[in-house]
C-alpha cells in the first residue's frame, strides 16, 4: 500500500502518524512524507518589504529580503520532512519511508504528488500551525476529499491518546461506494479486540398522501425506489457482518432515520470511535460535487474523530 502523508510540523501533523498506528495498514506498506513550503501563505507582508526597502534604500534589500525568507520556508520545510520520517521508520521499522520537499499551494501539491506518485491513501492532519492555516482547514480538507484521486484520511488532534483496540464505524447507504469503504476496512490488518460498527441511515423522505391522489404513478415511482434502496441497504449490512466477523473483528449494526453527516457524527461521539469510514464517488460537474459530497465532507469537517474518505485509486480496484 502506497501512504502519501502531508506533513507541516504541526502538532496535529504527529497525532495523524500516530493515528496510523490504529488504522490497520498493511506491514509491506510504503510511505511518502511530502512536506509543502507555501511561500504564499507565509511570506513576510508587504509592511516588512517595504519597510526593508526603505531602511536600505535599495530595492534589491528587499528583494534579498524575500529571497532569504524562501529559502528559510523551504529549509524548514525539509527539516519536518526529515523528522517526521525518522519518527514514521520508528513507529514502523518494516514500511520504506521516503520524505521530499514541494513549495506551493498545499491542497493542489498534495493532490498533484498523490497523483504522481499513485498513492493509495493520502493522510493529513486535521489543523495546520498558525491560526490562518487553521482558517483555511475547512477548503483545504474538502478540496482534498472531492478532488484527489485515492482516498483521504484526515487524523483528528487525540489520535495519540486512544487507548484499547479501535473502533471503527462504516457508512452505508447501499451504494457502490459504501461497498468500496467497507471492502477498503476488510482489507486491512487489524489487532485482536477491534470492533466495526455498521451505521446505516435512511435519509430518505415518503412521498406525500397527495402525490398518491393526484399523481399515483410517480408516487409508486418514489416508493419503488425507496423500497430498492432499503433492499440493497439490508442485503450490504447482512454481507459486511458476515465478511467483517470472518476475519475475526467484532461488528455490530446501527440503522437510523434522518442527516447522514449528522449521524455518523454523533454515533461516533456516543460510541468513542477512532474513525470513520465513508464511501464517495468521482464527480462529473461541480453541481454533483457540491451535492453528493455533502456527506463525505461534512463528516471530514465535523467528525470528533478520524475520518477516512474512501475511493479506489486505480481503475482495476
Amino acid at each position: 500500500m502506497k501512504i502519501l502523508i502531508g506533513y507541516d510540523g504541526s502538532d496535529s501533523s504527529d497525532a495523524a502518524l500516530d493515528d496510523l498506528k490504529r488504522a490497520g495498514l498493511p506491514h509491506d506498506s510504503e510511505a511518502l512524507i511530502v512536506s509543502v513550503g507555501d511561500l504564499l501563505m507565509s511570506s513576510p507582508s508587504a509592511e516588512e518589504i517595504v519597510k526593508a526597502a526603505l531602511t536600505s534604500r535599495r530595492v534589491a534589500a528587499s528583494l534579498k529580503h524575500a529571497q532569504t525568507h524562501g529559502t528559510r520556508v523551504i529549509n524548514e520545510a525539509g527539516e519536518f520532512a526529515a523528522k517526521a520520517a525518522d519518527k514514521l521508520r520508528s513507529q514502523f521499522p518494516e514500511w520504506t519511508v521516503n520524505n521530499e520537499v514541494i513549495t506551493g499551494t498545499p491542497a493542489w501539491e498534495l493532490i498533484d504528488a498523490a497523483n504522481r506518485w499513485d498513492a493509495d491513501l493520502l493522510v493529513v492532519g486535521s489543523q495546520g500551525r498558525s491560526a490562518i492555516s487553521r482558517l483555511f482547514l475547512g477548503s483545504v480538507s474538502k478540496r482534498l476529499s472531492t478532488d484527489a484521486g485515492c482516498s483521504v484520511r484526515v487524523a483528528r488532534s487525540d489520535a495519540g491518546q486512544k487507548i484499547g483496540a479501535p473502533r471503527i464505524i462504516i457508512g452505508v447507504d447501499g451504494s457502490p461506494a459504501a461497498e468500496q469503504a467497507i471492502y477498503a476496512v476488510g482489507q486491512r490488518v487489524w489487532e485482536n479486540g477491534t470492533e466495526i460498527r455498521l451505521v446505516a441511515v435512511d435519509d430518505g423522505t415518503p412521498p406525500p398522501p397527495r402525490l398518491s391522489t393526484f399523481l399515483p404513478q410517480a408516487a409508486e415511482m418514489v416508493n419503488s425506489y425507496f423500497q430498492r434502496r432499503e433492499s440493497r441497504v439490508q442485503s450490504m449490512l447482512e454481507w459486511a457482518t458476515g465478511e467483517l466477523t470472518h476475519i475475526g473483528v467484532k461488528t455490530s449494526v446501527v440503522t437510523k432515520k434522518g442527516d447522514a453527516s449528522k449521524i455518523l457524527i454523533e454515533e461516533a461521539r456516543k460510541w468513542n470511535a477512532d474513525s470513520i469510514f465513508v464511501g464517495t464517488r468521482d464527480f462529473k460537474n461541480a453541481f454533483e460535487r457540491f451535492r453528493l459530497g455533502s456527506v463525505s465532507t461534512a463528516v471530514v469537517t465535523n467528525a470528533p474523530c478520524s475520518v477516512e474518505i474512501v475511493r479506489p485509486s486505480r481503475p482495476e480496484q
